[in-house]
């Protein structure tokens, strides 16, 4: 299992791969910290591989609130953001409770906002 994390504070959530490129990783997110994910890894934080196709140089970024424990998404891509299922819209933050689902382009690579 790969462990990612920025500083030795103490970290507030965090994003594991489940399936794809990243599976079993985990992210640690400080509070309010605005993470990344696309191909680009000039604007992305969690760099997916140029053969991703459908993801997005910046797909989409994901910060974590401290103070209530949810997370915001917000699709920036042209083939889609998922959470729990559903596409979400273009550009309008998404409020997610831990444990929700993530999937990215063609839904190959997946996440656990815990």
């Amino acid at each position: 299992m790969k462990i990612f994390k920025k500083r030795d504070s103490a970290f507030i959530g965090s994003i594991m791969g489940l399936s794809g490129e990243y599976a079993e990783a985990i992210f640690r997110l400080d509070d309010n910290e605005i993470v990344t994910i696309g191909r680009d890894p000039k604007t992305s934080q969690i760099v997916m591989d140029e053969s991703c196709e459908r993801v997005s140089r910046t797909h989409c970024s994901i910060a974590v609130n401290g103070a209530n424990g949810t997370y915001t998404v917000c699709d920036r891509s042209s083939n889609g953001t998922f959470l729990n299922g559903e596409r979400i819209a273009f550009g309008e933050p998404v409020e997610a409770p831990r444990g929700s689902i993530l999937a990215v382009g063609d839904r190959s690579n997946t996440f656990r906002l815990n």
